[in-house]
């Protein structure tokens, strides 16, 4: 059995080996499987189909092997033609090695068309069942058991005739290759998972809704199946043991009712056979006797006067003379024994007195060894009497009871049971243990009951025993073998057991296939619209109609779907209407007012907001009747939230502004206004510079915005790469660094926001800051007024119609000339 096991693990080994190679050499290739790959697979899988055959495990007489690995391996876990290849080339060879060459004749149409047929089960399953994808490895056990199954239960159908043989075969290799088949396949789905890095991901135990309704059918179906199995074989199972019990009592009935007939025949004539008995030992006591005297005792030897018991086949004869002395024996130990010592043997001096001249009498205790029974019988000779004895051997043969014996002795209860008569002691005394006492043989205790069913280690093998009391006396103890009372229902029980595997298997696949095909498709269909569906595209229609239940679904969907579309006409309509609002609040905030009753500089600046709301801002106002400030910002994130900070930022850093701080001073106060109360985190980016109009200083802070561009009166627009703090409302306690432009009357400055740098157009290119230099050059010696939408224009050719994302803001400024020294008043 050891040995057994660890060939069979090692030839299991060797399959599951040469998968992972094969599918090792498949993914090195990274190709697709190619027709000479298909190809090759099969024939490799069909070679070791081959050799399987011709190099089994050699179990209790029988040749055990896993050759349908082969084919369902190629099948499943590569590509169907190549297990279909394997079985027909490991099926074919099969056939003719068992047909012309004597291998595994007795199975070779079982085991053909079983590893045949493996090949296209296993291409099936891979195109139908599993769709291309791997088996798990409990359903690639399953499978090779189920094919194993049917590889035994056609061993019984190919042999109705010889059912005993084909049992044999089945009970010996079944268990061994049902079970290394099914390892052997869940090895190579192990080890694939492996390969492709799913085993990890396999461990864990899924949650439910990442199980999908078709696993847990099968689950379900699968549990409700094996249970539904289980109870039908058990159920069968229980009845064919009764079923056997009553054949098995039936026969042993038969068997003792024939022996008990024949016994009471026996005891009826047993007087009339005793006379017979006794009358013909009296004969040939006579011509003992005439035979002795004829030749007188006294010239007799040893030799002769034991050849003369021999001849007339008897246990004893002696000599006795006129005193009553055993003078000759055939036993030595009976000479000179005094026939007057014993009741039994005084009998026989009524010879001598004249009384008599003959006596027999029955089997019975000797007078010399109590030990001891036998039949004497004695005549009268010439010197006193001679006297012969029988033993029951003896006497045997002259009654029936011969006939009793050997019949009890030959007769066989099935095919190695027994029939035994024991006297009320258990001791047999007729049968083929004669002599032997049952408790010797096995039997613990005797029942009392008269008649007594019951299981006992008899003779050392578990037993069915059957044990009658009758006519006071004796025993009938009748015996069959537990394994030949279950032969028969062992046999339909495999049968049976194959039957419904198989059975239930062709159910589990039919009700799979209805339900994945009914079900679960039309369930996938409906999903993958529901899925277009929550992607947006609300144009989706769902038209699954092969029931009245997914009609009513499809139709209920559509409805919703429209519903839904005319709410979010309406929503986006009533946003829209709401944003639009929004941008209008927003618009109104930024001053529109570029023209002042002064020509010491020029300013403009412009606004485009996105589609939504935006947090874009400038803003420019006087300080002092000689300074004004420029404001540009950008406020993270889109819509209203965006906006009412945006609104409080602006209103911040301009109070802050005419209250006479510095920019450095400004942004640290404002930080700390707009950090209070910030749960959502928000925060702006902002560029500040308070111009001197006297003496062309600005006085700037960078809080993370972007770089300020410059043009000097005789030079091109560049980017000023000041230094840059962190965002307003990013972290509390920040301070801010302050730097100073100089501006000479001719020079411009230019900020913006992202959104001009960032504006993509189709290709998802930025316009990027060099475009935006290259624009502004373009623009040549012209005003901001001019310059700024000439910029946007070469923007929007830029993007190309692709959507706005972001806000584009933009403020330029330009200094004319410097402020005379004189009074003015405070433009507000």
């Amino acid at each position: 059995m050891i040995s057994m096991i660890i060939k069979m693990s090692l030839v299991t080994i060797l399959y599951i080996a040469l998968t992972a190679a094969l599918k090792l050499w498949v993914h090195t290739d990274k190709s697709e499987l190619t027709v000479r790959k298909r190809i090759f697979i099969g024939i490799v899988y069909g070679i070791c189909a081959i050799l399987s055959t011709h190099f089994g495990v050699v179990y209790d007489e029988m040749a055990l092997n896993v050759r349908d690995i082969a084919p369902l391996a190629a099948g499943l876990f590569f590509d169907p033609y190549s297990g279909i290849i394997a079985g027909l080339i490991g099926g074919t060879e099969r056939y003719i090695a068992g047909t012309y060459f004597g291998v595994g004749e007795y199975t070779r149409i079982a085991c053909s068309v079983s590893t045949c047929l493996a090949g296209f089960v296993a291409a099936g399953f891979n195109k139908k069942i599993f769709h291309g994808k791997k088996p798990m490895p409990l359903y690639s056990f399953l499978l090779g058991a189920v094919m194993e199954v049917f590889h035994m239960y056609v061993v019984f159908i190919t042999h109705r005739n010889d059912m005993k043989m084909a049992f044999y075969v089945v009970s010996t290799c079944s268990i061994p290759m049902i079970i290394f088949t099914g390892i052997g396949m869940a090895g190579c789905a192990i080890v694939l998972y492996a390969l492709s890095g799913r085993l990890k991901g396999g461990l864990h135990k899924p949650k439910d809704e990442e199980i999908s309704i078709s696993v847990r059918f099968q689950m379900w179906l699968l549990v409700c199946t094996m249970i539904l199995l289980l109870t039908t074989f058990f159920f069968s199972f229980s009845v064919q043991t009764r079923s056997a019990l009553q054949n098995a009592q039936e026969t042993m009935e038969i068997n003792t009712q024939d022996a008990k007939e024949t016994y009471d025949y026996i005891q009826k004539n047993y007087e009339s056979v005793q006379e017979l008995i006794k009358e013909q030992a009296l004969i040939t006591a006579h011509a003992a006797a005439a035979e002795i005297d004829r030749r007188g005792i006294e010239n007799m030897t040893d030799d002769e006067l034991i050849a003369l018991r021999d001849m007339y086949d008897v246990f004893i004869i002696e000599v006795i003379n006129k005193d009553g002395i055993v003078i000759r024996a055939t036993n030595k130990d009976y000479e000179n024994y005094d026939m007057n010592s014993a009741e039994q043997s005084k009998a026989f001096m009524d010879i001598i007195d004249g009384k008599i001249d003959e006596l027999a009498q029955d089997f019975r205790t000797t007078g010399m060894n109590e030990n001891v029974s036998l039949m004497y019988v004695g005549v009268k000779s010439a010197d006193g009497f001679v006297q012969i004895a029988l033993d029951d051997e003896d006497i045997a043969k002259f009654s029936s009871l011969t006939d009793f014996e050997a019949m009890l002795g030959g007769r066989h209860v099935g095919e190695n049971g027994g029939i035994f008569l024991a006297d009320k002691n258990a001791v047999i005394i007729a049968g083929e243990y004669k002599g032997k006492n049952l408790a010797d043989m096995g039997l613990q205790s005797i029942p009392e009951d008269e008649l007594s069913y019951f299981e006992a280690d008899f003779l050392g093998e578990k037993t069915y025993c059957r044990l009658e009391h009758f006519d006071g006396e004796h025993i009938i103890f009748t015996t069959l073998p537990m394994s030949e009372v279950f032969t028969e229902r062992d046999a339909n029980a495999y049968e049976t057991a194959f039957a419904d595997i198989l059975l239930f298997t062709a159910v589990f696949m039919l009700i799979y296939i209805l339900v994945q095909k009914i079900v679960v498709n039309n369930l996938d269909r409906i999903n993958a619209s529901l899925t277009r569906i929550t992607n947006g595209n609300l144009d989706e229609m769902l038209n699954v109609r092969s029931s009245s239940e997914f009609a009513s679904l499809s139709d209920d969907i559509n409805l919703t779907v429209k519903a839904l579309k005319g709410y979010i006409a309406q929503a986006e309509k009533r946003i829209e209407e709401e944003l639009e609002f929004a941008r209008q609040i927003q618009n109104s905030a930024l001053p529109k007012m570029f023209k002042f009753p002064r020509d010491e500089f020029e300013l403009y600046a412009t606004m485009n907001p996105a589609k939504e709301v935006g947090g874009d801002f400038y803003d420019f106002f006087f300080v002092d009747q000689n300074k004004i400030a420029l404001v540009i910002a950008d406020v993270s994130g889109k819509g209203i939230p965006a906006a009412l900070f945006m609104m409080r930022s602006k209103t911040a850093i301009k109070n802050l502004a005419e209250a006479g701080r510095n920019p450095g001073k400004i942004f640290e106060k404002a930080n700390e206004v707009l950090c209070e109360g910030n749960d959502a985190d928000m925060f702006v980016t902002a560029w500040i510079g308070i111009v001197d109009l006297e003496s062309g200083i600005v006085q700037c802070a960078n809080a993370g915005h972007e770089y300020p561009a410059i043009k000097r009166a005789d030079g091109k627009w560049e980017l000023f790469k000041d230094k840059h703090c962190l965002a307003l409302a990013a972290m509390d306690g920040m301070t801010f660094k302050e730097y100073e432009l100089k501006l000479e009357p001719g020079d411009k400055l230019f900020v913006y926001t992202d959104g001009v740098p960032e504006a993509i157009n189709k290709d998802e290119i930025q316009f990027g800051t060099d475009r935006m230099l290259e624009s502004l050059n373009d623009a040549q010696n012209t005003g901001m007024e001019n310059i700024l939408p000439f910029v946007r224009n070469r923007i929007r050719n830029f993007v190309d119609g692709a959507d706005q994302f972001d806000d584009i803001t933009m403020l330029g400024f330009e200094l004319k000339h410097k402020t005379e020294s004189k009074t003015f008043q405070k433009i507000l």
